[in-house]
């Protein structure tokens, strides 16, 4: 059983018991957050995308910082001047 979700999705032996360790990580807005170290695959890829991965707002920000800073000559894309 996975201890973050209670579902039997862990990929372990029957007799396998899941550890309740928990270990801190640094978010993508530098907060500080406190998961579960063994946990199922469809659990990971739930926290990543909740704490971990950009927005697209954060991507649109990035994106209007660069063209911004860059200084584009005529008929040349961004997507050129990375």
């Amino acid at each position: 059983m996975c201890p973050q979700c209670n579902k039997p999705r862990l990929k372990r032996p029957l007799d396998f018991k899941a550890s309740l360790e928990k270990k801190k990580y640094k978010t993508k807005d530098n907060s500080e957050v406190e998961l579960l170290v063994d946990i199922c695959e469809f659990c990971q890829t739930k926290n990543y995308h909740k704490y971990f991965e950009p927005t697209r707002a954060d991507i649109k920000k990035i994106m209007k910082a660069m063209k911004e800073e860059a200084q584009l000559r005529e008929g040349e894309s961004l997507e050129d001047l990375l």
